[in-house]
């Protein structure tokens, strides 16, 4: 069991990684479901929640999901007010 944590958990922090690069110099970053599979097997409605809290820990959006397809990620737009 020991195994699959240190995988997921690799799979995670690869995703974080690439996410991040990518909202560097882009306004939003598509990841597709062969990739969000790693980390985020396919087990109904609950998968789309999951992806938007990890979005939420990190300070961005799940901006839109298509179950099967993609997970669109762009920073969290600051309130100026």
């Amino acid at each position: 069991m020991k195994g699959g944590i240190t995988k997921f958990s690799r799979h995670m922090q690869r995703l974080v990684q690439h996410i991040k690069q990518e909202l560097r110099t882009a306004k939003h970053c598509a990841v597709y479901n062969e990739e969000l599979h790693r980390v985020w097997p396919q087990h109904g409605n609950r998968r789309e929640t999951e992806i938007a809290r990890f979005a939420s820990d990190h300070g961005w959006r799940l901006r839109y999901y298509r179950d099967g397809f993609c997970a669109i990620f762009d920073n969290q737009p600051t309130s100026h007010g």
